[in-house]
């Protein structure tokens, strides 16, 4: 390579700090005015000083390194909310505008880490859901499905969460909240309206009607 290309192609570092937001980061300033950030743990094994010359191709490499860094930041940022599946959490990493390498590579890490686990994250939706919510098995798979799980999951989470939240327990606990008497016949047109809202919640219309029977309000 010609010497002055090769020139060129490097550029000189006037300073070296630590970030003063992210304090897990180093600031790397060049002669030319620019700026490069590097991850601690990359630059403890790969050192820079002032006075040293580095190369647009080093610098390009640091820039990689770094959007994996950021990329894993944004991820446990989520994940300090709440738990989180892993098709949200490509969606949300590919919304900050991360590219598919960068998501991908993040997703294998926090798998790997026990940071991201499908199974455990649908224990903890369908008990908040129906804990929370009081809501029947088709309303729970409306809600869990844009999280990308599997349909054999799904099902054996759902399953499970209605041996441990009885659905009788819970379309009652909504007549309950309506004010509705045992043993007073609804109208037609309030039987309609309840049974619309329990539809609505994602109960079946036999569980439903056997609570209608049993407490006596057909």
């Amino acid at each position: 390579m010609n010497p002055n290309r090769r020139k060129m192609a490097n550029r000189k570092i006037v300073r070296v700090k630590r970030s003063s937001k992210y304090s897990d980061r180093i600031i790397i300033h060049l002669d030319d005015k620019s700026v490069f950030r590097i991850p601690e743990d990359v630059f403890v094994s790969n050192p820079l000083h002032a006075g040293e010359t580095v190369s647009l191709e080093k610098i390009a490499s640091f820039g990689k390194k770094m959007r994996l860094q950021e990329a894993r930041d944004a991820a446990f940022r989520l994940l300090g909310y709440r738990m989180r599946s892993i098709a949200e959490m490509k969606k949300r990493l590919k919304d900050k505008d991360f590219d598919e390498e960068e998501i991908g590579k993040t997703i294998h890490y926090l798998i790997d880490k026990k940071y991201l686990n499908d199974e455990e994250f649908g224990k903890a939706f369908v008990k908040e859901k129906v804990k929370n919510k009081k809501i029947g098995p088709r309303a729970l798979k409306s809600e869990i499905y844009p999280h990308q799980l599997s349909p054999e999951l799904i099902d054996t989470l759902i399953t499970k969460i209605y041996q441990e939240f009885d659905l009788i327990d819970l379309i009652e606990c909504h007549l309950i909240k309506r004010r509705i008497e045992k043993n007073h016949q609804l109208s037609h047109k309030d039987k309609n309206k309840l049974t619309n809202f329990l539809t609505r919640k994602g109960f079946y219309w036999d569980t439903i009607q056997g609570v209608y029977h049993d407490w006596g309000l057909i």
